[in-house]
């Protein structure tokens, strides 16, 4: 969503540098992108559509980006047996396909990604890169749809794949994780906690432990117990590896809350930028530093709580599937309904 400004130094290029392997799809998956995207594939790219080479999908329902459900949907619309997830930021470097397809036929039951323990090397923005057989992936469900935001999406689906008896196998060869570097802002512009964030309140229990409250535009918020923990790499730790899910509404001087758990409605006072509730203190948290921060760390935090508890569950994730969605092929007007 909205990256075409990577797409076009990566794109091309990365087309050009496998076109030699034949048997090759690229996928473009448009995440309702309003940066122009979709003309610039029509009037640029479109030798590639007509040759078979790229497809461009457009899903024209999101209001933000969200990772895991992309990915899932675009994977699903893959034709081929092996499929590689490619950031737009990203370069696959010459022969990229060549060597994935080599080390399938070399090996059984694996699945590429870069050094994402950093045993060997850390590169951080080629971490996106993953490839494997598509069945394996099926196999899994794919991505936690639970996990929209940025962080340990890739994680928790690398640790499903290995509980069903793949092998996690390293890309070594570096001049296939060629990446346009940038800052964490570009990684999250277009996600839900950037754009729908509104206020955080903390009611701080102890050094250790704090009462956290977060509110979005959208009415909804959430609310959770965090604790810092140092060995971990999220910021803080969620008690019960979850947030409770709520509804808030404001009302004159009052923030109502209603649990979408059949749980009591509470009402919170506003006093002095603060929240009161049966004289329990929330501060609303206004540091600037800190609150640039958040649209990246609260869903580092939300998602390592959802891959804590896939670890500690492992019974599956997307019950009621995933992928799902009515996509755009080829700037057809026909729709393509993914269930």
């Amino acid at each position: 969503m909205n990256r075409l400004h990577h797409l076009k130094q990566t794109l091309p290029q990365n087309i050009k540098n496998n076109l030699s392997y034949g048997n090759l799809e690229f996928i473009v998956m448009d995440y309702s992108s309003s940066d122009g995207l979709s003309s610039w594939i029509k009037s640029e790219m479109s030798e590639y559509i007509e040759n078979g080479i790229l497809v461009y999908y457009r899903y024209d329902e999101a209001d933000y980006f969200d990772r895991s459900h992309s990915r899932n949907l675009m994977f699903k619309l893959a034709s081929g047996d092996i499929i590689c997830n490619t950031d737009a930021d990203n370069f696959l470097g010459k022969g990229f396909a060549e060597y994935v397809s080599q080390r399938f036929e070399e090996q059984e039951n694996l699945f590429l990604v870069p050094d994402t323990k950093r045993k060997f090397y850390y590169l951080r923005d080629a971490l996106g890169r993953f490839c494997a057989s598509k069945q394996d992936f099926m196999d899994v469900s794919g991505y936690d749809e639970r996990m929209s935001g940025y962080g340990f999406e890739d994680d928790d689906l690398y640790e499903r794949l290995v509980n069903s008896g793949k092998k996690e196998n390293i890309i070594m060869d570096l001049n296939f994780l060629h990446a346009i570097k940038h800052g964490n802002e570009n990684r999250v512009e277009n996600e839900f906690f950037t754009n729908y964030f509104h206020k955080i309140y903390i009611n701080y229990e102890t050094h250790e432990r704090s009462i956290v409250l977060v509110l979005y535009k959208n009415g909804t918020a959430h609310k959770g117990i965090l604790s810092p923990n140092t060995q971990t790499p999220a910021p803080a730790v969620l008690d019960n590896n979850q947030w409770e899910s709520i509804q808030w509404e404001k009302a004159g001087d009052k923030i109502i809350i209603k649990s979408t758990e059949s749980k009591p409605t509470y009402t919170f006072t506003e006093q002095d930028d603060c929240l009161n509730y049966n004289n329990t203190i929330y501060y609303n948290i206004t540091h600037e530093q800190f609150l640039a921060k958040l649209s990246y760390d609260l869903p580092l935090i939300t998602n390592y709580g959802h891959f804590l508890s896939n670890i500690e569950k492992r019974a599956g994730v997307n019950k009621n599937g995933f992928g799902k969605g009515t996509v755009y092929k080829n700037f057809s007007t026909e729709k393509i309904f993914v269930s």
